[in-house]
């Protein structure tokens, strides 16, 4: 998984953050977040990447607070990645 549209229902807490860190480490290069509180799980995937900046993960991360599924998969499918162009669309 390349390219994640991750839609969010719920609002980010600290008991998502395994979830994240194993797209993480799953090799992810795009996340784009949507739906509740989209600006808080990309605040805390930009955080978890970085780390304590020992080893940094590079991962572009997108928040759309004000767009709908469709429009933010379409912005998805035209950013290109290093990876498939496949895109994974993601519920929480």
């Amino acid at each position: 998984m390349k390219k994640i549209v991750l839609l969010s229902n719920k609002k980010y807490s600290a008991e998502s953050e395994d979830f994240l860190l194993s797209l993480i480490n799953q090799g992810c290069e795009l996340i784009c977040f949507v739906g509740l509180d989209c600006e808080s799980w990309e605040e805390a995937m930009d955080e978890l990447a970085i780390g304590d900046g020992s080893n940094p993960k590079y991962i572009t991360t997108t928040s759309h607070p004000a767009e709908s599924l469709d429009e933010v998969i379409n912005m998805a499918e035209h950013m290109t990645t290093g990876g498939s162009n496949n895109i994974n669309v993601v519920e929480v």
